[in-house]
């Protein structure tokens, strides 16, 4: 029954995945461009300079034939919720090895407080097209699922042990 689970997960978060990927394929040919990588990012409140895009860019791309692909970009999603070499699933290292959560993270951090509140989840959602990001009760419930602590918010460690557990708080189109 665990296999059965599991291929159900894994289907969902191509799923998730397919939705973010559309959101940032603005013309919708299956590539993500630097320029389209640079416009999403901006759209969801990240002003990054030119290089430090590239460099981002250059890290994903990794046939080097200068698009993102879906698959590609699966493999960063992949990179960044799956366990790392030595760790147990389900264990969180403490390591200075979660720079990459805490980027994603701070896109949802606007106030940069520590905490995503339902607010903050709602306009990144809005952002990148979800319409779900309009429904505060919407945002409310994905909160809920992954907030341990009960404070309504959602801070770093949840976060990434939502990542890191397969969790979502993106919704699924």
């Amino acid at each position: 029954m665990d296999d059965i689970n599991k291929v159900k997960t894994a289907s969902a978060n191509k799923i998730e995945i397919r939705s973010v990927f559309s959101t940032f394929d603005k013309n919708k040919d299956g590539f993500i461009t630097m320029h389209e990588l640079k416009d999403s990012l901006k759209n969801i409140g990240i002003f990054e300079g030119e290089k430090h895009v590239a460099d981002m860019f250059g890290r994903v791309d990794s046939n080097g034939d200068g698009l993102i692909d879906f698959d590609e970009f699966c493999e960063l999603f992949e990179s960044i919720s799956s366990p790392k070499d030595g760790e147990e699933e389900g264990h969180i290292e403490e390591e200075d090895g979660d720079g990459d959560l805490k980027e994603a993270f701070d896109v949802f951090d606007g106030n940069k407080d520590g905490l995503i509140t339902v607010e903050e989840l709602g306009l990144v959602l809005s952002s990148l097209g979800f319409t779900e990001g309009k429904k505060l009760e919407e945002c409310k419930e994905m909160i809920k699922k992954v907030d341990m602590d009960g404070d309504g918010m959602v801070n770093f460690e949840e976060f990434k042990r939502m990542m890191k557990g397969g969790g979502r708080l993106f919704p699924i189109s």
